[in-house]
């Protein structure tokens, strides 16, 4: 059986011989896949507004690691903040202190993590198949994906951990099929990037690999390495994450505790109780339309994949691919970005399986033009008439018309692309044509987000920015779901958490430091006799009819005046005295 596993690691994918190869193509695949990183993740970085609260909450902490220079213990608006451990926000710390403290340098870890998942994607297939067109095809795909589009230029930490964690799995691969002092090598690096998924994310990291590669070995029936491969990168991993894991003990000992029983476990377990939970089948559609668009050519990809026949790499993938899916699918608290680590995987699947069907199937039409271009037109002709209802407002705050010019423009390249590509009997060819039209999609996304539409609660950091004057000066009382957008916009104002204490409830309620940070509703009033013209107070909040309603009803009933107001659509600003606001 070892005889049999040993002549498995050195052959090629069966098939490939078949497919043309042209040296031009693989240059030509390996140059379009890095500008198709470039284009999606780094260019368009800072052009949309950033939307809260996650990407508040990764970029205050790690502006306030900074500051503090406390860089152990995460704090969140001062206050503990357990949830995570800490490499995803020193990397945005470091990216800070490279560009600055903007919304370019909030999302680049995850861009790049990004660019480093799509590396591995990139090894992994040439790897495996001795072609660099069709692993730089793999790479796109990848990228092209919609749900990767989407969180590789969020400021979260899915993102780096699923990249560290593909890292992790190629790596062990590689060490699998290797031989001889290289083998440790890759053993190490797996190792290592393992322990660094662990300190961006924690106890998944360890978990994710271990469900995907015992079920695999076992699958090979290689028992040997199930039993002595994993001991080198646990070692690598444990002594990476050590120094950290120490670090935190000695200054918060209650980190573990929390970190392991309430973000893992209770999560895991918690049934109805836990944050966010969704059905057993919530994964399906997420998946399948995050795979967007290439979730439409799965018919085709399984096609080929079955032509071929099956080999430990496809055993390995498909592991990678689905155990994951249904790891989560039986947690009780589920997010669409639990699952991005298996997005990989599904991209090397789908981008072999689709050149090898189109190599027994050279003719085959997806009529994807036929939807795309008519689309993309009827957009180009809708361009001069935004908004089209003005009771519904604009879709975009500023430069509509051209905005929808662009992603109408896209469209109906992408439909000429995917009509192109139906042309060429080289199928590598045909589907790194068929990559092109939803990267340019993707490209240009960002840019043509409708703004205009979005709640000021979302995305409110330009709304707040025209008052970041006076809010500099005062004591700014904002909600739990405003104060991540109050912590980035106003770094100068003096902070605090007013009523419900939501993700910071366990801080708040276990650190004796920050119960006076916290105003509690029963004590608005006192925090409100201390108000002056020179430093004023305000209440930052959302529902803003509700809101003032109670607000009125506050202040009437304890004989204080009543506060001025700017409001935006679902956000309001309460200033106390208003002759503060009238001076500022």
């Amino acid at each position: 059986m070892a005889r049999r596993a040993r002549r498995r690691r050195s052959g090629m994918m069966p098939g490939m011989s078949e497919i043309p190869r042209s040296p031009r193509l693989e240059r030509l695949a390996v140059l379009m896949a890095v500008a198709v990183f470039i284009g999606i993740f780094i260019v368009p970085l800072g052009l949309r507004p950033m939307v809260m609260p996650d990407e508040g909450r990764y970029g205050v902490i790690p502006a306030e690691m900074i500051e503090t220079g406390e860089w152990i213990v995460p704090h969140l608006m001062g206050v503990r903040y357990f949830e995570k451990p800490v490499l995803g926000y020193w990397m945005t710390a470091a990216a800070f202190l490279g560009f600055g403290e903007n919304e370019f340098a909030l999302r680049l870890p995850a861009a790049l993590s990004t660019g480093l998942a799509a590396g591995m994607v990139l090894l992994f297939v040439r790897r495996w198949t001795a072609r660099w067109d069709i692993a730089a095809i793999a790479a796109m795909v990848f990228m092209t994906s919609v749900e990767v589009a989407i969180l590789g230029t969020a400021a979260i930490l899915d993102a780096p951990f699923a990249a560290l964690v593909t890292a992790s799995i190629t790596f062990f691969f590689l060490a699998w099929r290797a031989t001889g002092p290289i083998r440790f090598g890759w053993l190490f690096a797996s190792g290592l990037a393992c322990g660094l998924a662990f300190l961006t994310k924690g106890f998944l990291a360890i978990a994710i690999p271990g469900i995907v590669l015992a079920p695999w070995l076992a699958w090979e029936r290689d028992w040997k390495a199930l039993f002595t491969l994993p001991w080198i990168p646990g070692i690598v991993a444990i002594a990476t994450v050590l120094p950290w894991g120490i670090a935190v003990h000695l200054t918060a000992p209650e980190y573990w505790h929390y970190f392991f029983w309430v973000e893992h476990i209770n999560r895991f377990t918690g049934g109805a109780r836990a944050q966010h939970p969704e059905p057993w089948w919530y994964f399906v559609p997420i998946f399948l339309g995050g795979m967007f668009p290439w979730c439409l050519t799965l018919p085709f990809a399984i096609g080929g994949l079955r032509r071929f026949g099956g080999s430990p790499e496809t055993r390995l993938l498909l592991c990678w691919t689905l155990i994951p899916i249904v790891f989560f699918s039986i947690s009780s608290g589920k997010l669409m970005t639990y699952i991005l680590p298996s997005f990989a995987p599904a991209a090397m699947l789908l981008a072999v399986g689709l050149v090898t069907y189109f190599k027994g199937a050279p003719g085959k039409r997806t009529h994807g033009e036929w939807l795309l271009i008519p689309l993309g037109g009827i957009l180009l002709l809708l361009t001069p008439f935004m908004p089209i209802d003005p009771s519904i407002g604009s879709a975009w705050e500023d430069g509509g018309e051209w905005r929808l010019a662009i992603l109408a423009t896209a469209l109906l390249v992408w439909g000429l692309f995917d009509r192109v590509s139906q042309r060429t009997f080289d199928p590598a060819e045909r589907v790194l044509l068929g990559c092109l039209g939803p990267a340019l999609v993707f490209a240009v996304a960002p840019a043509c987000l409708p703004t205009g539409w979005m709640k000021i609660s979302k995305a409110p950091v330009a709304w707040l920015d025209t008052m970041e004057p006076i809010a500099s000066r005062s004591v700014v009382l904002a909600r739990a779901s405003t104060i991540h957008g109050a912590g980035w916009a106003w770094p100068d104002a003096e902070i605090r958490l007013l009523g419900s204490a939501g993700e910071l409830t366990w801080g708040v309620e276990n650190f004796e430091e920050h119960a006076e940070w916290h105003v509690v509703e029963d004590e608005l009033l006192g925090v409100l006799g201390t108000a002056t013209i020179d430093h004023p107070v305000l209440v930052l909040t959302d529902r803003p009819e509700e809101q003032r309603t109670w607000l009125e009803a506050t202040v009437d009933a304890a004989g204080l005046p009543r506060p001025a107001y700017r409001s935006g659509r679902d956000v309001l600003i309460a200033v106390w005295p208003k002759e503060a606001l009238e001076a500022d």
